[in-house]
């Protein structure tokens, strides 16, 4: 059995990429000239993800210096 190594790299990679996914859908939503309570919720939990995302990317950053 192959041992899994951890690439911070990697990782870094995929939340850099995950938080250009969450710009782009928050983006979205913003350009929308109404929305609705359940879109106003969901750009609120969109908005609050990227955060969290921009911070772990960060903070990995930091490590790898």
């Amino acid at each position: 059995m192959a041992k899994q190594t951890f690439d911070p790299r990697m990782t870094l990679e995929h939340l850099e990429e995950q938080h250009r996914t969450l710009k782009r859908q928050v983006s979205y939503l913003d350009r929308k000239a109404f929305l609705t309570p359940a879109e106003q919720r969901e750009a609120t939990d969109l908005k609050k993800k990227k955060l969290a995302t921009k911070d772990a990317i960060s903070a990995l950053r930091a490590r790898l210096n």
